[in-house]
């Protein structure tokens, strides 16, 4: 399945396909660039516009606004392309960068952190926003880490395979 992945909800813009990837540190300005990136990206993986079938969004948490320009270009590009759209968690991606248990941290405004701390009587980690003083020491801290655009791509596949439909934003 020929996937493309878009992630904005922190400093980096974060592309992906099944097979690659690129995150590009755009800090605040990934409106200004983000069509020309996707456009070179496609060119890189040798993929066009055309062939795509299916597109996933970076659902955050992270940048309220940063959160909304994937979005929103996942559906544009949806619409225009008659390709369906969904949402996959951006900290989870974050995560999948490692083969192991890990904390990701990427940091919200006042002192504060969104962070995905696994949880061994869980069956899932949970999203939260914590004081950054909160955030406690673990064996793996992915802090400020992008996310993975491989990663985002898989999961958003597997959602799509499971039914999942549509995109919900993570505000925290």
């Amino acid at each position: 399945m020929n996937v493309l992945a878009i992630d904005t909800a922190s400093e980096y813009l974060v592309l992906g396909t099944l097979y690659s990837e690129r995150a590009l540190l755009r800090r605040r300005k990934h409106a200004e660039t983000l069509m020309s990136d996707i456009e070179s990206f496609l060119r890189w993986t040798g993929m066009s516009a055309s062939e795509l079938q299916l597109l996933v969004a970076g659902e955050g948490p992270g940048s309220y606004t940063g959160i909304r320009i994937a979005i929103a270009a996942a559906t544009g590009l949806g619409r225009a392309l008659g390709v369906p759209v969904v949402g996959a968690s951006s900290l989870q991606a974050v995560v999948d960068r490692v083969k192991a248990p890990a904390t990701a941290a990427l940091p919200a405004r006042s002192g504060h952190v969104y962070a995905l701390i696994p949880d061994e009587t869980a069956s899932k980690a949970a999203v939260t926003k914590l004081a950054l003083n909160e955030l406690v020491a673990a064996d793996c801290l992915l802090w400020s880490t992008p996310p993975s655009g491989k990663a985002l791509a898989r999961a958003g596949e597997e959602a799509w395979r499971s039914g999942k439909r549509g995109v919900s934003a993570v505000y925290l």
